[in-house]
């Protein structure tokens, strides 16, 4: 396929500006500024707010616009950000799908002429190198979450990669042309995709062949496929097709089977397997969406340990910490498995600092996507009370209120001694 020599010469082209000059800056990979151009509930998008009329915001924000451009500006905790236009997932044809992403695009492209002091849009590698290099500005790239009636053909594909996509996620919340999304646990989230809880796993299939030719379409384009809120069999079958054809897959945003034992979570053998075939994962950055359900019996054990010692705290930055490292050692431990040609290495911090790059993790924040964010960790809506005389990052008192809170969240992680070295290298892999 031309997606085996789309992707040898831009890996080329990119190993030789990494040589060069690698980036390293945090990455979100996904929010959302247009959400309420999608789903009218979502307030007014992306905008700032006036001197001294701050918001009142809080970790509880569900359905509640957060994605100010304030917090967004000049900012360490993610310098490039990436807008994921979203389709409606009630969309009756390709026009109109076509029609909600173009109207999304065209608002960032109207954002970023207001405030181009501050942001800047990217649509290649090359642009977000040359905007790191001689800007202080906020760079945004683009995704698209959802591919429902929008992929239908190398025409489709192609017209996306025009407009500087980098990725879709092919499959959203509801089952779709392309095959199974995945049904989280609880009523909400049965409810939206009814049709598919109605069936159930056994009679939803896996997917289809348009899914399978709609992945081949976007990667001759350039454009990358995003496997994340796959059904189980659906991702399985989607990991197979890309092996097949020399795709690499990433997972922007699904969770830890071990630990989130759900149907968007990853099994040690699935996330080895996207990494042996050159692709990622990416985490939420939230406590909130890597809340624990039903974790296998060692992990239990260790979180019940790491409770009662007042070292974690459900649902706080403590949860994104703790998968994150559990992920990062899974990881690092069989870089010989997914990398035999550094199989002679004796161990992982032996590797070069770009070697390292292929063993990157990601982050997303989600924020004006359906969800809450971190909890505190201390005080009354924490789980353990504050010490007098004892100083707090604000991660820790507040939680996590709105994207501002992001480099909080790292300058915590680093002075409790977590490497984050993997998230910094995650731009140069993206």
């Amino acid at each position: 396929m031309k997606s085996l020599l789309l992707l040898f010469f831009t890996l080329l082209g990119l190993a030789t500006c990494a040589s060069a000059q690698p980036v390293r800056a945090y990455l979100d990979l996904q929010m959302h500024p247009t959400m309420h151009l999608a789903h009218g509930i979502f307030g007014r998008g992306f905008r700032a707010f006036a001197p001294g009329e701050e918001p009142n915001l809080r970790y509880k924000h569900q359905f509640r616009d957060v994605n100010y451009a304030n917090y967004w500006r000049d900012t360490s905790g993610a310098r490039i950000i990436t807008a994921g236009l979203l389709t409606k997932e009630s969309v009756a044809g390709p026009r109109k799908a076509r029609r909600v992403i173009l109207r999304q695009l065209e608002y960032i492209e109207e954002f970023v002429a207001c405030y181009p002091e501050d942001f800047a849009l990217a649509r290649s590698p090359a642009e977000v190198r040359a905007l790191l290099r001689e800007t202080d500005k906020t760079i945004i790239i683009l995704s698209i979450e959802g591919g429902k009636k929008l992929i239908n053909g190398p025409e489709d594909a192609a017209f996306w990669a025009d407009r500087g996509i980098a990725f879709v996620t092919l499959l959203h919340l509801v089952d779709s042309e392309f095959g199974a999304a995945a049904i989280k646990p609880g009523f909400f989230t049965h409810l939206i995709n009814w049709k598919g809880a109605l069936r159930g796993e056994a009679q939803r299939g896996g997917l289809t062949e348009k899914g399978r030719n709609a992945i081949g379409w976007l990667a001759d384009a350039g454009i990358l496929t995003d496997l994340t809120h796959m059904a189980p069999l659906t991702r399985a079958q989607a990991l197979d097709y890309m092996e097949a054809n020399a795709i690499p897959p990433i997972v922007t945003h699904d969770v830890y089977r071990p630990i989130q034992n759900q149907p968007r979570g990853l099994y040690d053998h699935e996330i080895l397997r996207i990494y042996q075939l050159g692709g990622f994962i990416s985490l939420p950055v939230s406590g909130f969406s890597l809340a624990t359900h039903r974790p296998a019996p060692t992990f239990a054990i260790e979180l019940d340990s790491l409770a009662r010692a007042g070292c974690y705290c459900e649902g706080s930055v403590d949860t994104y910490r703790y998968t994150y490292e559990v992920v990062k050692e899974l990881i690092e431990t069989n870089f010989r498995n997914i990398a035999p040609e550094l199989a002679d290495r004796p161990s992982f911090d032996a590797l070069s600092e770009g070697e390292k790059e292929r063993f990157s993790i990601g982050f997303q924040s989600d924020f004006n996507g359906w969800l809450n964010h971190s909890r505190p960790r201390v005080g009354p809506e924490g789980c353990f009370p504050r010490e007098p005389g004892k100083e707090y990052h604000p991660i820790e008192t507040d939680g996590m209120p709105h994207p501002g809170y992001l480099d909080d969240q790292w300058r915590y992680l680093k002075s409790e001694g977590v490497d984050l070295s993997p998230l910094r290298r995650h731009a140069e892999r993206f």
